[in-house]
């Protein structure tokens, strides 16, 4: 559930599609990965009261919902809210070449099962 600023951002990126003549849906509530869908494009709207966009985490959950829309998935960021609002929009190969990764690892419960040896205790 987006909290006040969320809001406030999707709001603000609701209004720019309109002006951009597309015809924006919020999806927000709907957990499918992003805020917006927008034509073809699949937004994810962050919003902060900072003075400069900061770093935003995609979690592999989200990538591995997008699927194949990820060739289409937009990162707006809308920052200083609280004063002039700005808008700084990550196109789809800018959100990925620009991605860093960190490596997290899990053992699926299917493996432990298969591999995982009992011991008596």
């Amino acid at each position: 559930m987006p909290n006040s600023v969320e809001k406030r951002a999707i709001r603000i990126v609701m209004d720019y599609e309109r002006s951009q003549r597309r015809a924006p849906v919020d999806v927000s509530r709907e957990r499918c990965a992003y805020d917006i869908k927008s034509g073809d494009r699949l937004i994810e709207v962050k919003g902060t009261k900072d003075k400069k966009p900061t770093w935003y985490y995609v979690s592999p959950n989200i990538l591995n919902k997008l699927g194949k829309g990820v060739a289409n998935f937009y990162v707006y960021i809308v920052y200083d809210i609280k004063n002039k609002p700005k808008l700084k929009i990550m196109e789809p190969d800018d959100v990925f070449k620009s991605m860093k990764a960190e490596a997290q690892f899990y053992i699926p419960h299917s493996a432990i099962s298969k591999y995982g040896k009992d011991v008596d205790l």
